[in-house]
C-alpha cells in the first residue's frame, strides 16, 4: 500500500482540479444577473494567484497542463468482485478569449488520457473542441451561438454502461445553439434552439464477441422562448417554454422498439439576488416526455431547478443546487427514467491560497414502464493549495454509493486523488 500511495504522489505532480462538477440547475435553463459585489469563494479574483493568460493580438490565451494521481476501489462500479486500482489522468486545455469592446469570441479545445495501472483496457482518451460567441446589435439586442465537437466515454457507473462490456463505450457528440435575446425597458426576451448528435461505438464484449451500439445514435432538438419582467434591478422573473425532439437513427424492424419521443416544459422562476446576503436562480413546472411507441409510456411530472449561493461570511460560501430531467435509457421495457437530484456545497477561504470544499448530493432515477429505481449519493472533501499564478495542488477524496431495487445494481465506489496543475 505504501508504494501505491508513493505513486499516487509521484504521478499527482500536474493535473486539472476537477472539483464537484455541480449538477444542472436553473443556470441551465436561465441567465443570470451580472454583477460582481459578491463572488463566491471560488469564483472571486486572486491577485497573485490567477493565471493572465498570454496576450495573442486581440485574445487572451490560457493555456494549462495537469496531471491527476487517482486511486479506486471499485474501477467496474460492481456490488461483487470490487477490483481496485491506480489511475494516472494526463490533462491540456487552452482558451482563447477575445478583449473587444463590442462582441466577443471564445475558442476552446482539451484532452485527457486516462491510464489504468493494471487493467490497460480501461485506458481512456476523451477529447474536445469548441467556440461560442456574441454579436452586440445595440446595447439591448444581442445574438449568441456555438458549436462543440467531444470524443468521450461512459463511466461505468452510468446509467446506461453496457454491463458485460469489456471495455466501457465510447461515443462522439456534436452540438450547436444559436440564441436571440432583446430586452424593451424592464421586459426581457430570448428565443433560441439547440441541436445535438449522439453516435455510440461498437463496444467489445466479456467472453469474446462485440455489440453495435447504432440502435443508441440519435439527434436531440430543442427550441425554447422565455419571456421575463426586472421587478427590481436585482431581481427578474420570468416563464419560459421549451419543447424538444428526439429522433433515432434506427427504427423497426431493425430495433424492437421505436425510441423516438417529443417532449415540452414550462416553467416559472427568478434570478435574483439578495443583498449581501444570496444570489442565484431557481424555477418549478411541469414537463412531459410522449413517445412513438404505444408500448413506452409517457413520462410527467414536476420540473424543478435551483442554483443558489449563500455567502455565509466573506470568506465562506453555501451552494444549494436541485435539477429535475427526463433521460433517455436503454433498459428493455423502459421508456426513460426522471432524474430528480438535490445537491449541498461548502467553500471556506482558510487562506488566500487555501480553499477547503465539502459537497453531497443525492438523486433519485426513476424509470417508467419498469420497476427499476435507483437511489445515488455523492459525497466529497477537498482541498486546494494555490502555489502561485501558475500552479496549483489539489488533494481530494469522492465517494459514490448507488442503491437500486434491482439486484446487481448496487455499488459503492471510495477514490482519492492527488492533483498538480500548471497555468500561465
Amino acid at each position: 500500500m505504501s508504494s501505491m500511495v508513493s505513486r499516487a504522489m509521484i504521478a499527482a505532480i500536474a493535473v486539472t482540479a476537477i472539483y464537484a462538477a455541480p449538477i444542472q440547475t436553473a443556470s441551465a435553463q436561465t441567465a443570470e444577473i451580472a454583477d460582481d459585489r459578491n463572488v463566491s469563494v471560488r469564483d472571486r479574483a486572486r491577485p497573485g494567484y490567477d493565471a493572465v493568460g498570454v496576450r495573442a493580438g486581440a485574445f487572451t490565451v490560457f493555456p494549462e497542463a495537469s496531471i491527476t494521481g487517482t486511486y479506486s476501489d471499485n474501477i467496474y462500479a460492481t456490488d461483487t468482485n470490487t477490483e481496485s486500482d491506480f489511475i494516472t489522468t494526463l490533462g491540456a486545455r487552452v482558451s482563447a478569449v477575445s478583449t473587444w469592446s463590442r462582441h466577443s469570441l471564445n475558442l476552446r479545445a482539451g484532452l485527457a488520457q486516462q491510464l489504468y495501472a493494471d487493467n490497460n483496457d480501461e485506458d481512456r482518451l476523451d477529447w474536445d473542441v469548441g467556440a461560442d460567441g456574441r454579436i452586440d446589435i445595440t446595447r439591448d439586442t444581442n445574438i449568441s451561438a456555438g458549436l462543440s465537437y467531444a470524443q468521450l466515454h461512459e463511466d461505468r457507473g452510468a446509467p446506461n454502461a453496457i454491463g458485460n462490456a469489456a471495455e466501457p463505450t465510447e461515443y462522439s457528440v456534436f452540438q450547436a445553439n444559436v440564441a436571440f435575446s432583446h430586452r424593451f425597458n424592464r421586459v426581457t426576451s430570448r428565443i433560441g434552439a439547440t441541436y445535438a448528435d449522439y453516435d455510440f461505438d461498437t463496444v467489445p464484449l466479456l467472453g469474446g464477441g462485440t455489440l453495435n451500439q447504432d440502435f443508441r445514435n440519435r439527434e436531440q432538438f430543442t427550441q425554447f422562448l422565455r419571456l421575463g419582467y426586472d421587478v427590481s434591478p436585482d431581481t427578474n422573473v420570468y416563464v419560459q417554454g421549451t419543447l424538444n425532439q428526439r429522433k433515432y437513427d434506427q427504427q423497426p424492424p431493425v430495433v424492437a422498439l421505436n425510441r423516438d419521443s417529443d417532449g415540452y416544459s414550462i416553467v416559472a422562476g427568478a434570478d435574483f439576488r439578495l443583498t449581501n446576503l444570496a444570489q442565484g436562480g431557481v424555477y418549478v413546472g411541469y414537463q412531459s416526455q410522449d413517445y412513438d411507441d404505444p408500448t413506452l409510456p409517457e413520462i410527467d411530472g414536476l420540473a424543478f431547478g435551483a442554483s443558489v449561493d449563500w455567502f455565509v461570511t466573506p470568506l465562506t460560501t453555501v451552494r444549494f443546487e436541485a435539477a429535475s430531467s427526463i433521460e433517455e435509457t436503454i433498459s428493455a421495457g423502459a421508456s426513460g427514467y426522471t432524474d430528480n437530484s438535490v445537491g449541498l456545497g461548502i467553500d471556506h477561504e482558510l487562506m488566500r491560497n487555501v480553499i477547503l470544499g465539502g459537497r453531497v448530493s443525492l438523486a433519485n432515477r426513476d424509470y417508467e414502464g419498469i420497476n427499476r429505481s435507483d437511489d445515488v449519493m455523492r459525497a466529497g472533501l477537498g482541498v486546494d493549495y494555490l502555489l502561485n499564478r501558475n500552479l496549483s495542488l489539489r488533494l481530494g477524496y469522492d465517494y459514490t454509493d448507488r442503491d437500486s431495487n434491482v439486484a446487481g445494481f448496487d455499488y459503492t465506489t471510495n477514490e482519492v486523488g492527488l492533483t498538480l496543475k500548471a497555468a500561465l
